[in-house]
């Protein structure tokens, strides 16, 4: 929905970042719904819980027209809870918050906080419920938004993305300091982040392949070198879209509730392997889904099923269902871990 100067200054705080040659835009979602989860061994869980579907935000991006093809750009963007009020990932602008500049011609580089480019471009290839629907995201299994990775989110960062070739498109990026949040002097002693990424989307073929490689700070007291490579396609016959993805975690230092692992040690995995296959095809006004995934080192693996049934452009119901099993590797078993949510999504 595209804001003028008079609609962005309602934000408080940024009526002074609109100029009247800025094409300025507030955007959003909001996503509530009700929510049953159930782990072996524990009380099952119910109520009204937010970003089922997918992540409640808002933000506002920004272009302006500086000549030559060129356009500086940016965006900030809030994540937030339905159910209780609050903002997600501890921060005003948790979600994104960069500036930059971008050409048809010459691609784009933004500066600030962003995603991995697993996380932005490969999630949603490989799997069809991609980063959405709670616990049936591909990333219950898959490793780009693990926690020495600052769950998907990357600080301190420059990327440049390619303008797009027949269908193909490349990135490549650079964190100073990744994750944690504070830099501190000395270049080694900050995580440093190398992206690259390379997708295909032309008709009704997508595939793409990502790569990150962390260098973590000397001060770290286990200093192994994080590595995570993601593979994805889909391809969409029409009456039905087929995904299959792949993904090798290296490095892992953050072992114990990685993929939902419990009392895991690195003793048990540093590393992992994940896959997943799954489809979707339109069914009535909404699209059904159905997925499996599973990570062999962390010992994860889930089934889900799901629809979305579209009240309008904008607004839409959602119900899933998920059942799948984690490890206990201090006892040795695997637990159930189940979830159904049903509930109501809106963009604006």
């Amino acid at each position: 929905m595209k804001k003028t100067l008079l609609a962005a200054s309602l934000l408080a705080g940024f009526a002074g970042a609109a100029q009247a040659q800025s094409n300025v835009t507030l955007y959003g979602l909001v996503d509530a719904g009700f929510n049953y989860t159930k782990l072996e061994g524990q009380s099952s869980r119910t109520g009204i819980d937010s970003g089922l579907q997918g992540q409640s935000r808002w933000g506002i991006r920004g272009s302006e027209d500086i000549g030559g093809g060129l356009k500086a750009i940016f965006t900030l963007e809030n994540g937030f809870t339905v159910d209780n009020g609050q903002q997600t990932q501890g921060r005003l602008f948790g979600r994104y918050a960069f500036v930059g500049l971008e050409s048809a011609a010459a691609g784009r580089v933004t500066l600030g906080r962003t995603t991995n480019l697993a996380f932005m471009w490969a999630a949603g290839i490989a799997n069809p419920f991609g980063l959405s629907f709670s616990s049936a995201t591909v990333g219950s299994t898959f490793g780009y938004n693990d926690a020495d990775l600052g769950l998907g989110r990357v600080n301190n960062s420059i990327y440049y993305y390619s303008p797009n070739f027949s269908g193909f498109q490349g990135a490549i990026g650079y964190s100073f300091q990744s994750n944690p949040d504070t830099e501190v002097a000395g270049s080694k002693n900050n995580d440093r982040l190398v992206d690259l990424g390379l997708k295909y989307d032309n008709g009704p073929l997508k595939a793409v392949v990502t790569y990150q490689y962390l260098n973590p700070s000397q001060l770290t007291a286990n200093n192994g070198k994080f590595k995570n490579l993601t593979l994805g396609a889909n391809y969409d016959f029409g009456v039905v879209a087929v995904y299959a993805g792949y993904a090798n975690a290296k490095g892992i230092r953050t072992v114990n509730g990685y993929n939902g692992a419990i009392n895991a040690t690195s003793a048990d995995f540093t590393k992992d392997n994940a896959y997943t296959i799954g489809l979707s095809a339109p069914l009535g006004p909404g699209k059904a889904y159905a997925a499996y995934q599973k990570a062999t080192k962390s010992k994860t693996d889930n089934w889900a099923i799901g629809y979305t049934y579209d009240l309008s452009k904008r607004t839409n119901l959602y119900a899933f269902y998920v059942d799948g099993n984690v490890r206990n590797f201090a006892t040795k078993q695997d637990l159930s871990n189940r979830q159904f949510a049903l509930g109501l999504q809106h963009r604006f």
